[in-house]
């Protein structure tokens, strides 16, 4: 019987090793299985969605309950053609009080090209704005569209804000946001739009505005960059790379949206500057820098876009007023945009070039980004965000469009099918044990 004991080990071994093997499946990280929205992963340099998964309802009967913060939705179609109201509606329910008005925007973020922007532009737009319960229109006149929609190149978004909610403005304990997703790109491929919503208290944003005219500004002062090598920029609006004011260096490929953000308090205003460091070669295409402010509202700040390689290379701008609540009553709407302080976000996307452009052009080309913060916070500034933003900081916002949490249903198959194994490994385990017992007998 000694003899046998070699040729009986391999079953139990083996049965250890699955149980181990599915120990290990069941354990790993659910981002290690994450699906693909398109068959392919989207490019490194591309914008990424994120937020808290939601599914909106079909009509305001059936919204869904979000609350502030990012949240992330699939939108199935878009439309055929450009000017068609087609597309896909999603509603969306908000509790509100009287004297609150609700900020709201909706970013959607398709793919880059494989081959360069088509000969015939294909527009993509996203649309966001609130009803009340009775169907009626509740949207103040505070609408934006943001991006480049007429090609459907990188994140294009729009925001809204509601009219006060109370007996002079909307009725009602609730609002709902309609967002629409239309235009021909991409229009029969699913893409995530990031919805973002913010509630403003009662009796935010009264006094005068902080200056009479528009504060003319070139740009923040040249300075050497911190570092030798470029930084880290952030894909999502939640996962921007948070940067103390300075000089950075930054490196941009055609189709690439990056974005950092900087803190900026009442009574400062945010100076950028720009300069080439790298031949972009021939045609290198165009780029852009936008200023959005918490509620991803763009903040004017004579962002471009502009051509690469033309001239010396060097661009600025500046907030043309400090922050201030009260530039909100302004009659000018750049001194309007610069209302809201905390976290401002500035988002650089070098613009895809043409299917047959020079090759050449497709080089990463190397910037020093400025950011100049002016000015001392106000002694009497408000404490805290401004808004209830809920959470819209990339380690609560999510893992991304179609990331795995810990019970999405692909995860779930995932552990059930692991459970399966584990059961076999162990009836397989029992029945050599059981066997080597008999045999012993």
């Amino acid at each position: 019987m000694p003899g046998r004991a070699p040729a009986r080990r391999p079953l139990t071994v083996t049965a250890a090793a699955i149980v181990s093997l599915v120990a290990t499946v069941a354990l790993a990280p659910a981002a290690l299985a994450e699906p693909e929205s398109n068959g392919e992963r989207p490019p490194a340099y591309a914008y990424r969605a994120s937020g808290l998964e939601v599914e909106g309802g079909t009509s305001i009967a059936q919204a869904a309950t979000i609350d502030p913060g990012i949240h992330l939705d699939g939108f199935a179609r878009g439309s055929e053609d450009t000017f068609s109201s087609q597309g896909t509606r999603k509603y969306y329910r908000i509790a509100v009080e009287d004297g609150q008005r609700v900020h709201a925007a909706a970013t959607i973020a398709p793919d880059p090209y494989e081959d360069g922007l088509p000969e015939e532009p294909e527009a993509l737009e996203v649309t966001a704005g609130f009803l009340t319960a009775d169907g009626d229109t509740c949207t103040g006149s505070s609408t934006e569209q943001i991006g480049e929609s007429h090609v459907g190149d990188g994140p294009v978004s729009a925001t809204a804000v509601s009219e006060v909610v109370g007996p002079d403005g909307c009725r009602g304990s609730e609002l709902f946001l309609l967002v629409i997703r239309k235009g021909p790109r991409a229009f029969e491929t699913e893409l995530p739009v990031e919805i973002q919503v913010a509630i403003q208290p009662p009796g935010i944003g009264g006094g005068s505005p902080a200056v009479e005219e528009e504060i003319e500004d070139a740009g923040a002062s040249p300075l050497p960059p911190e570092g030798s090598e470029p930084i880290a920029l952030g894909r999502s609006f939640a996962e921007a790379t948070p940067l103390e004011p300075g000089s950075y260096l930054v490196e941009l490929v055609p189709g690439e949206t990056g974005l950092v953000s900087v803190q900026v308090g009442e009574r400062q205003r945010l100076r950028w500057r720009t300069e080439e460091v790298s031949e972009p070669g021939e045609d290198p295409g165009a780029m852009s820098l936008r200023v959005h402010n918490a509620a991803r509202a763009v903040v004017t700040t004579d962002e471009g876009p502009w051509h690469l390689g033309v001239g010396n290379g060097v661009h600025g701008g500046a907030m043309t007023a400090p922050v201030d609540l009260g530039n909100r009553g302004s009659d000018l709407d750049s001194v309007q945009s610069a209302w809201l302080p905390g976290t401002h976000t500035v988002m650089l996307q070098r613009f895809q070039r043409e299917t047959d452009a020079a090759s050449s052009g497709s080089e990463p080309v190397r910037l020093v980004l400025t950011l100049e913060v002016q000015g001392e916070v106000a002694a009497d500034a408000a404490e805290g965000d401004v808004l209830e933003l809920g959470e819209i900081s990339g380690s609560e916002a999510g893992e991304g469009w179609l990331g795995l949490g810990d019970w999405s249903p692909a995860r779930l198959l995932m552990l059930a099918g692991a459970a399966g194994l584990g059961v076999l490994g162990l009836v397989t385990f029992l029945a050599g044990s059981a066997l080597l017992l008999l045999r012993r007998r």
